[in-house]
């Protein structure tokens, strides 16, 4: 038993953590990324449904008190970053989530951020693996579309599935005590895909689950041969979602009003709403280059590589000790 005042991690494990952070920053070097630092508190967040950013009163000198967020991911400084003539960018540093706290979570922790200029979505997606396999070892990625993922946790069809096939699914299945719990598809979805399909995959090797439903593409393009899909994949190893990637979206206008439908969920969910991100809108609108982008979780990428069951295992103090 350690002490209270002690890291959770062992000195081990912190030295591995490190030679980790060294792998990682050389595999982006040796491709002419340049490594980039951005604030981590701003007065604009990126809107999504399913995040809280941690809200900060701010008062810059001779100005009055204002909520400013620290950032649950870099994103929208990065975007403004190529937009000012940056080419590939990456970024390693703490990012926040208000309320997050188990096993895979914490409230603070360290995210692996990257945008490759004139990468499409092909060529994100192998980016993104290649990096995976050389830092766990691993020989090879799956791919597989999100849609036969769900069908091989499930046995529905995803587009041809209704609230009410998916209502009576997860209660058949007692995850949810009654179809009242919601009236939206991607609720459904999202909660069969992280109850029946997420803990299986990976077990053989990472696994890329590519094609996501439009209606969870977030800051992903649309599909040009399927207009159900966006160009959004996740990577998953062990169970574990490691990482999410973009083909990036371009269009401020497609942008504004993905925030506008996300407010007004975070505002029905009974959360308050966001301000728009007007430097990125700003951002978009200047130009930001034709890239492809991807978040990394980096404690679950020490994690999986240490071999250990949490990331407390990984992180020198957790928000139980900090």
């Amino acid at each position: 038993m350690r002490s209270d005042f002690q890291s959770q991690a062992t000195p081990e494990t912190l030295h591995e953590r490190a030679r980790v952070l060294r792998l990682v920053r050389h595999f982006f070097d040796d491709r002419g990324f340049v490594e980039v630092q951005t604030p981590v508190l701003c007065r604009e967040a990126v809107i999504d449904r399913h995040l809280d950013p941690i809200p900060v009163a701010m008062r810059l000198p001779g100005s009055k008190l204002e909520t400013w967020y620290l950032q649950t991911s870099p994103e929208q400084s990065m975007k403004r970053l190529l937009a000012s003539g940056l080419s590939s960018i990456y970024q390693i540093g703490p990012v926040f989530r208000d309320g997050e706290l188990g096993r895979l979570h914490n409230p603070e922790f360290t995210m692996l951020e990257w945008y490759e200029i004139g990468a499409g979505y092909e060529a994100g997606q192998h980016l993104l693996c290649e990096l995976v396999e050389q830092i766990l070892g691993a020989d090879g990625t799956a791919k597989m579309t999100f849609e036969r993922a769900f069908f091989q946790g499930t046995g529905l069809s995803l587009y041809e599935s209704s609230v009410a096939d998916l209502g009576r699914f997860a209660v058949e299945r007692k995850l949810v005590p009654s179809c009242d719990w919601s009236a939206d598809w991607d609720d459904w979805v999202n909660l069969l895909f992280s109850e029946c399909v997420q803990g299986t995959l990976g077990f053989e090797g990472p696994v890329l689950i590519t094609n996501f439903p439009a209606s969870q593409a977030a800051l992903a393009q649309i599909s040009a041969s399927d207009s159900r899909t966006a160009e959004r994949y996740e990577l998953f190893y062990r169970g574990i979602e490691l990482a999410n990637g973009y083909h990036e979206l371009l269009d401020a206008n497609v942008l504004r009003e993905r925030d506008r439908v996300a407010n007004a969920a975070r505002i029905q969910d009974g959360k308050s709403a966001l301000p728009e991100c007007s430097k990125l809108l700003a951002a978009m609108e200047f130009g930001i280059p034709p890239c492809s982008g991807c978040a990394l979780g980096f404690d679950r990428l020490v994690m999986l590589a240490c071999q250990v069951a949490t990331i407390q295992e990984v992180v020198s103090f957790t928000a139980e000790r900090a």
